[in-house]
């Protein structure tokens, strides 16, 4: 599917570390699993809220009122889930409180709804899934979308 206008998703830019052994192209039937992580609810108030619990002001927020304060708004989760359903992206998980929407498809599918190549890279002995670059949206999820998650599967440190 071509979208007519794609935007850069800045904050899900990556690039192949120096010491990568030279990545190869995963089986394009492999399944790969992303998270997309969408805005909070726009005017919802929410931080002057979180503001007034933090300073004594008012009681805590129950799981209810964070979902409506600081979730997702269930019409931009319903307008990423069309997104990823066209591109033909199974959808696992949808979480308005979380703003999250868990979904997954082959390597194929993933590369031509993210507008990216992933490669298989190797360090330490490992092999993971990596990309470079920025991955792009459809411009009608800009400022909706806020990053994918887990197209770079690159061990991170711990302290």
């Amino acid at each position: 599917m071509s979208e007519l206008k794609r935007v850069s998703l800045e904050a899900s830019r990556a690039t192949i570390a120096a010491g990568t052994r030279m990545p190869t192209d995963p089986p394009p039937s492999s399944r790969i699993e992303v998270t997309v992580l969408v805005r909070r609810r726009p005017d919802s108030g929410g931080q002057a809220r979180v503001d007034a619990v933090l300073e004594g002001h008012a009681p805590p927020l129950s799981r209810e009122e964070f979902a409506m304060t600081l979730g997702a708004e269930p019409a931009d989760l319903a307008q990423v889930e069309e997104f990823a359903r066209s591109y033909g992206l199974q959808v696992l998980e949808m979480n308005a409180a979380r703003r999250v929407l868990r979904a997954a498809g082959t390597v194929a599918q993933i590369e031509t709804a993210f507008g990216t190549k992933l490669h298989t890279c190797g360090s330490e002995g490992a092999t993971h899934i990596c990309y470079e670059g920025a991955l792009t949206i459809p411009a009608s999820l800009e400022g909706i979308v806020e990053a994918v998650l887990g197209l770079d599967q690159r061990p991170v440190d711990r302290r």
